[in-house]
């Protein structure tokens, strides 16, 4: 009975309990000192007011040179007209249109992008950590070689980094999407004249090109593990083939869901807990057998390497499907074009032609037409 239940408070349990306050109070405070964000008043400084005179509307010397001449200052007996040489001037104009200025736009833009990416703290975390656990299995334990060492190492890396991919694709595209609003800067930035497509892009191809890096140093450690452990000749090609049919279609996919998330959503937080409830109820799902090909953008449990180099049954369902992930990547950022809260028109069609929305709203079409036929191939 649980009114029967008798608790006895002794020196040790309220000593535990206490230090475990003390412990919380300590992790709180050193939060919020190497974390609070707000500034420190600046020390004031007193300034003096000089009342000087205004300046008069002009100063004529005798000597002065005749092309320092203002006409204000002309006599009928010196002209200063007559002695400046009529020199042609050049006309300027400013590019600011055209494929070739929007891919500078795009390439400064993206530089950016790097440069804050550079400065995350959590990178130094979790890149080390994300290696280290995709060849953790290859490191320690036994491996049974499916086609080749490389074939399961390279299949062995690609399906434990899958969750990783998913983890840094979502954080660090909520982050890059709604870094300029929080350091109120975005006003600033959506003044400049670029297209919303530069915007969106810079962003993207950050994301994508962090993952794809971080693609690339989990080969290259699998390589070495493999080279370490014996597990001899090392053949490079199964790595391209995974990494290039499993891993970055599924990473063009979620960067592109997630791009359009934020724009639709507007509030990385409820982003995130779209994706996690998403993520965890898909997994849910392939883990109690529902594992079918159209929901299953990352081919969680349905590849093995002898399927992508045609050996076995799936390969020609493994094309399709990847193919299905791009058309939807494509429509998701379109989409995320399409209701990008920055405005630099009011309609689809300007002066006869179609401007970036017409284009987005054409290619969403497209690619939402592409994934229909695809998905409906797939399930045939």
């Amino acid at each position: 009975m649980v009114n029967q239940l008798v608790i006895t408070y002794d020196t040790d349990l309220i000593v535990n309990r206490a230090m475990m306050i003390l412990f919380a109070a300590i992790c709180l405070t050193i939060l919020y000192v190497r974390f609070a964000m707000a500034e420190r008043p600046a020390k004031v400084e007193k300034f003096s007011v000089l009342n000087l005179s205004t300046v008069a509307e002009g100063v004529y010397y005798p000597e002065s040179s005749p092309a320092t001449l203002l006409d204000e200052f002309e006599t009928p007996d010196y002209k200063a007209s007559a002695f400046l040489p009529r020199v042609p001037v050049l006309e300027v104009t400013r590019v600011n249109e055209g494929i070739r200025a929007n891919v500078n736009k795009l390439i400064t833009a993206l530089g950016v992008e790097f440069r804050l990416l550079r400065a995350e703290r959590s990178l130094i975390i979790l890149v080390p950590l994300a290696i280290i656990l995709s060849i953790l299995d290859l490191a320690f334990f036994k491996v049974v070689p499916e086609v080749s060492y490389s074939a399961s190492y390279a299949s062995g890396t690609a399906k434990a980094l899958l969750l990783f991919l998913m983890g840094v694709t979502v954080f660090y595209t909520g982050e890059a999407m709604h870094r300029d609003r929080e350091a109120r800067i975005e006003p600033v930035l959506w003044a400049t004249p670029a297209p919303n497509s530069v915007f969106l892009l810079s962003k993207f191809l950050a994301t994508l090109l962090l993952a794809l890096s971080l693609i690339v140093l989990v080969g290259l450690a699998a390589i070495v593990i493999q080279i370490i452990r014996g597990h001899t000749p090392i053949d490079a090609q199964p790595f391209l083939i995974t990494y290039l049919v499993i891993l970055v279609p599924s990473l063009l996919f979620l960067t592109a869901i997630s791009i359009a998330l934020n724009v639709l959503l507007r509030n990385k937080y409820v982003v995130y807990m779209v994706s996690v409830g998403t993520g965890a109820g898909l997994f849910y799902l392939y883990s109690i057998g529902y594992n079918h090909w159209l929901y299953n953008p990352l081919l969680y449990q349905l590849w093995k390497y002898a399927d992508l180099t045609g050996a076995g049954n799936n390969q020609a369902r493994i094309f399709l499907q990847r193919l299905y992930c791009l058309g939807i990547a494509s429509a998701s950022l379109s989409l995320a074009h399409l209701f990008f809260q920055r405005k630099s028109t009011t309609g689809l069609i300007t002066a006869g032609r179609p401007n970036g929305n017409g284009w987005s709203l054409l290619i969403m079409i497209a690619s939402v037409a592409i994934a229909v036929v695809v998905g409906s191939m797939i399930v045939a």
